[in-house]
């Protein structure tokens, strides 16, 4: 309940001014033109880059964390808002005008009801990040399921942590169901005629009179107010995933730890040793070139200033130790995005039988990823990056399924007729005519998977995770947390500017 009343109270506030801003960008080009920037620098940021902020001005606790939430969930609906009144067909709007109506009659007759359905879905992801970022805001003392989790994660106390993971699913599962089937049910409704409409408002008022006298009831007699008890299932759910994270532990240990030390051996101890052993000036010197050769004059002169900010924030090691995890992470969900995204965009049943299960992934917190890979593969970073790359992976594979998609059907028949085979057809054709979505989908994949590695630092990942995670829980480390908080901004605008750049000269 406490989860729920944080969450619904920052999406509350979000919906006041977010609603209001989405309309207007949806109206004026000019503010359109002006927000976008703004929105798309808000969504990359990693979601608890909004806490070390806002904790010294609002201090550590309830209120720091509901406005990190409304910050965090208000861009989805300014967005969605925005789309919805600027996808009115215009022929409509210029009826309205040629009938005489004024630009607020425009507004409240047309526009909005004819993007109701829209709007309401910018609600409810408004919801899911919301919920998303109060159970990250347990870092910084939010009330609710996920200082449980967070707790949990760092006695390695898997049962519990599993058990509050659960807890977050359903409550994402039922906000997310709720608003979905509001939106269609306006819908129906609209389209409905008589009988429907003429129940709706006379069950609502019996439903509100109900309500009242509970309310009343529970204020007043103390056996109306009193919680029924707490129930066994919880413990049950708890003592069944101890059972099953040593049963894991002691039968599969010898397949998880022989994955972890390849992939950790073979890969990330190479490419992390090369990034922190070698002179600062040297790899700063390597990114500022890559910005160069991938985005452009502009995006070298965007690394070369994150350089500099990284080496004076004095967390350089850990920066670059954060670095190789990304970018290794990011490798291996852009593998599996190629294959599986290859897979749904050449055919239409596998996107139906995965689509609805990677739509389902997307809505989840991160913190539930790392209950079942902690108990696979223990407290090491391996855990952060294997949970980064679940985390992740959903959103790079529908990108690359839409931008195979939509590579047109005549080039691929064309291909066909010419002799070609279908891995031909994929490397030469699909792939090739699909870069504008392979970039974004790369762009994301990073900006979910430093996301996730740094929360990683809760089970072990270490580097700047560790140091956030750290200073917000002492004190005294406070001025480090924040320096790695800067650190993360920062390179989550390295990131976000190279990719987004080459994307641009992709498309361009």
């Amino acid at each position: 309940m406490d989860t729920l009343a944080l969450t619904l109270s920052a999406v509350f506030v979000a919906l006041l001014f977010a609603i209001p801003l989405g309309v207007y960008a949806g109206l004026s080009d000019r503010f359109h033109r002006i927000t976008t920037p703004l929105l798309d620098f808000m969504q990359t940021m990693p979601t608890f880059v909004y806490l070390a902020p806002l904790t010294l001005f609002f201090l550590i606790g309830g209120a720091s964390a509901t406005i990190a939430t409304v910050i965090y969930a208000a861009p989805p609906a300014i967005r969605i808002t925005a789309h919805a009144i600027r996808s009115v067909p215009r022929t409509t709007v210029e009826a309205a005008d040629s009938l005489g109506a004024t630009r607020r009659q425009a507004l409240l007759k047309v526009l909005l009801p004819m993007s109701r359905r829209t709007v309401v879905m910018g609600v409810n992801q408004t919801i899911m990040a919301a919920l998303a970022m109060v159970t990250i805001a347990a870092l910084i003392d939010a009330p609710g399921l996920g200082k449980t989790v967070v707790q949990a994660l760092q006695s390695l106390d898997v049962g519990t942590a599993f058990n509050a993971g659960l807890s977050i699913v359903v409550m994402a599962i039922v906000l997310d169901r709720v608003t979905t089937a509001a939106g269609a049910r306006e819908e129906r409704a609209r389209r409905s005629t008589g009988r429907l409409l003429a129940w709706r408002r006379p069950l609502l008022g019996a439903g509100a009179a109900v309500t009242a006298v509970l309310i009343f009831l529970s204020h007043t007699y103390v056996w109306a107010a009193e919680f029924p008890g707490e129930g066994g299932l919880g413990s049950s759910i708890a003592s069944a995933a101890d059972t099953a994270t040593t049963w894991v532990q002691d039968s599969l240990s010898g397949v998880t730890n022989a994955i972890r030390d390849v992939i950790t051996n073979g890969l990330l101890n190479p490419f992390q040793s090369l990034l922190t052993d070698s002179p600062w000036w040297l790899v700063g010197a390597v990114l500022i070139a890559l910005g160069i050769v991938l985005g452009g004059l502009r995006a070298g002169v965007t690394m070369a200033v994150c350089v500099g900010l990284l080496v004076a924030t004095g967390v350089w090691s850990d920066s670059m130790t954060t670095l190789a995890s990304t970018v290794v992470a990011t490798v291996l969900v852009m593998l599996l995005g190629i294959v599986f995204g290859v897979w749904m965009g050449r055919s239409a049943l596998v996107d139906r039988m995965l689509r609805p299960s990677l739509d389902a992934a997307q809505v989840m917190p991160p913190f539930v990823y790392l209950v079942p890979f902690l108990a696979l593969f223990g407290a090491t970073r391996f855990t952060a990056i294997v949970a980064a790359v679940v985390y992740a992976a959903p959103v790079t594979m529908k990108i690359i399924a839409d931008g195979v998609r939509d590579v047109p059907a005549t080039t691929v028949e064309a291909a066909t007729s010419a002799g070609c085979n279908t891995w031909q057809i994929i490397t030469k054709v699909q792939l090739p005519m699909a870069r504008g979505a392979l970039t974004l989908a790369t762009n994301q994949g990073l900006i979910y998977v430093l996301s996730m590695v740094v929360v990683g630092g809760l089970v072990g990942a270490g580097a700047l995770g560790y140091d956030v995670v750290a200073g917000f829980s002492q004190g005294q480390l406070f001025g480090k947390g924040l320096a790695a908080g800067l650190a993360i901004v920062l390179l989550g605008v390295m990131f976000d500017r190279i990719t987004q750049a080459a994307a641009r000269r992709t498309s361009a």
